[in-house]
């Protein structure tokens, strides 16, 4: 996947901090760099990417079309947790497989709770914009915390 061309259209969107209206009070144990995140898995992922040195953007608006299956025909909106300023990784899979990521979203506490409605945010992403945005539980998170990593490194790194 070494040489494989990104095929990410970032094409209006703009890469800033959404406010998503999540807890109203402060929670120092939640905060990292200034940034208020809304859950331990947000806060933990935000270390992470920081201490691999991943440039990112919490929070980032990004706008879609509904599906085709979609029963209001109105614009989709989806806030991934974490984009990586239009910078493509590759993530290896427990299996060996690699995929593209440009983003990660952050989803509760086991590996089977994330949303049909967060899939297909990120399915739509994909299909539209071929962004991808990898969901990962908090448990899964908090494993690649105590690993000291997560398993990508960045597209075409030499």
């Amino acid at each position: 996947m070494a040489d494989t061309v990104d095929p990410a259209v970032w094409d209006g969107i703009d890469i800033k901090s959404t406010n998503v209206g999540g807890r109203k009070k402060d929670n120092s144990s939640l905060s990292f760099n200034g940034v208020q995140y809304v859950t331990e898995g947000e806060v933990l992922l935000a270390r992470l990417l920081t201490a691999m040195r991943v440039p990112f953007t919490p929070n980032v608006k990004i706008v879609l079309k509904p599906s085709k299956s979609a029963k209001t025909k109105q614009a989709v909106i989806y806030v991934p947790d974490f984009i990586f300023n239009k910078k493509a990784f590759v993530w290896r899979n427990e299996n060996g497989t690699e995929e593209m990521v440009h983003g990660i979203e952050a989803k509760g506490l086991h590996p089977r709770q994330k949303t049909a409605k967060g899939r297909e945010k990120v399915r739509l992403l994909r299909e539209q914009r071929g962004i991808n945005v990898k969901m990962l539980s908090t448990d899964e998170i908090r494993a690649f915390s105590r690993a000291g990593g997560l398993p990508m490194t960045p597209l075409n790194k030499k």
